[in-house]
């Protein structure tokens, strides 16, 4: 049987058109998923779920990720949106990581998912609706909330003065590709930014992730990862993601880590600005 299970509505996605695929960001939020589908006997089984939209007038994405190409039986399939061929079976067998193509939605709504294979596949639709929260982190330290979505906390001493703190979330194609470079696992089709400004917090922070129902009664674990920059004069080492020991808080439905404070880099943020990027990754 197919693994099935409602998702906590989680986070807001940031994404960009170009050629039906995405390629650069604005903020978007969740209206299904991230489900997780998987197959543990390998044969091909049909899902069939409904979900509601208020705004039909906004534009909308679905976000597609088959399991890691390291895993045995990779996910394949073919996903239908109202009885509209959205997915083939012949992408989804390619051993893609993550496929995102723009799509209409009506009030009501019907998607399908078929498939076969040992590697789950992970199904998000998102919508064109800004989330970020700003908030001014005094010497104290202080708690930044995105509700529903992630929480971080500076602990006393991370700043010396008052310092305005942004939280958003992306999905950014660029990004996507360092996490798979690594990948042992799928993961969350988004990443959380945590940006501090002209100022990276002189110590290590706690951080919380929304993760969906769906994950949690997977067969994975779920840990953040952080994106690293490794030595810049060194031309064969890169960006790359770096599991965070974490731990799981069931009343919060969140994965908890304590986010080193080497994860924030101007490398990330705009015009020189420190920023973290986080997000929640699945390992056997």
């Amino acid at each position: 049987m197919w693994k099935k299970c409602n998702t906590f509505i989680l986070a807001a996605l940031s994404l960009y058109l170009c050629n039906g695929l995405i390629s650069c960001a604005h903020a978007h939020s969740l209206v299904f998923g991230p489900e997780l589908f998987a197959s543990e006997s390998g044969k091909s089984q049909r899902v069939v779920k409904r979900f509601s939209v208020h705004d039909v007038g906004q534009k909308f994405f679905v976000s597609v990720q088959s399991g890691s190409g390291s895993e045995k039986g990779a996910g394949r399939g073919a996903i239908k949106i109202n009885g509209k061929l959205i997915v083939s079976s012949d992408e989804l067998g390619k051993q893609l990581k993550m496929l995102t193509k723009p799509i209409k939605l009506q009030t009501k709504n019907i998607i399908s998912v078929e498939g076969t294979g040992e590697a789950p596949i992970i199904v998000t639709i998102m919508s064109l609706k800004e989330q970020t929260v700003t908030v001014k982190i005094p010497p104290l330290g202080d708690k930044v909330i995105l509700d529903g979505y992630a929480m971080i906390e500076f602990p006393a001493g991370s700043f010396d003065g008052a310092q305005d703190v942004r939280m958003s979330i992306t999905a950014s194609p660029s990004i996507q590709s360092i996490f798979e470079a690594d990948a042992t696992g799928p993961r969350l089709p988004y990443e959380i930014r945590i940006n501090t400004g002209d100022k990276a917090p002189t110590m290590d922070i706690s951080v919380g992730l929304k993760y969906p129902d769906s994950f949690f009664s997977s067969y994975y674990q779920m840990h953040i990862f952080a994106q690293l920059h490794d030595n810049p004069d060194a031309p064969d080492v890169h960006d790359r993601f770096v599991m965070i020991d974490s731990g799981l808080d069931d009343v919060l439905e969140m994965t908890m880590a304590t986010l080193p404070k080497y994860a924030f880099s101007n490398r990330y943020g705009k015009n020189g600005t420190y920023e973290a990027i986080i997000t929640v990754g699945l390992v056997h």
